[in-house]
């Protein structure tokens, strides 16, 4: 970990949230009875980064990436040691969003999402939770406080 991402994550005041990730299950599609079930397949880990302004702005294109880079470096990571979970990576680079607390800041958000690799119709289990916790731990070791 550099220092450098430390101060880039400790200047916008990064934060971050674990969220359900939910897939939708359509069963006997096309027929009368078809059937729908929400199945929790995992987790979303928002991680936010505030901007110091009270204007609408993005981060500069380079501070994004590099905090996608060290994100994307941290889900290689738990992905290598938890083989039976999907981690992966998404940014949204050319997107601002505003959160009623944080008084309508501008927010860069990459988000983490942990699932499986078993079929969508199984919901998340042991598997997912530990990779979820070793997500945090290194988010929590960059200074990524949890909301």
């Amino acid at each position: 970990m550099s220092e450098t991402v430390q101060q880039l994550f400790k200047r916008y005041h990064a934060f971050y949230e674990v969220l359900p990730y939910h897939v939708v299950v359509e069963e006997r599609h096309g027929s009368p009875t078809a059937t729908r079930r929400i199945i929790q397949a995992g987790f979303d880990v928002d991680v936010h980064g505030l901007s110091n302004k009270s204007e609408v702005e993005l981060p500069p294109p380079a501070e994004y990436a590099l905090g996608c880079a060290e994100l994307k470096k941290i889900a290689d990571a738990v992905s290598y040691q938890a083989k039976e979970c999907s981690i992966e990576v998404i940014p949204f680079p050319a997107t601002v969003f505003f959160e009623a607390r944080e008084q309508f800041r501008s927010e860069a958000v990459v988000r983490i999402r942990v699932s499986h690799w078993r079929g969508l119709d199984q919901p998340s289990g042991l598997p997912e939770q530990h990779a979820l916790k070793e997500v945090e731990e290194q988010l929590q070791a960059l200074g990524v406080r949890r909301r």
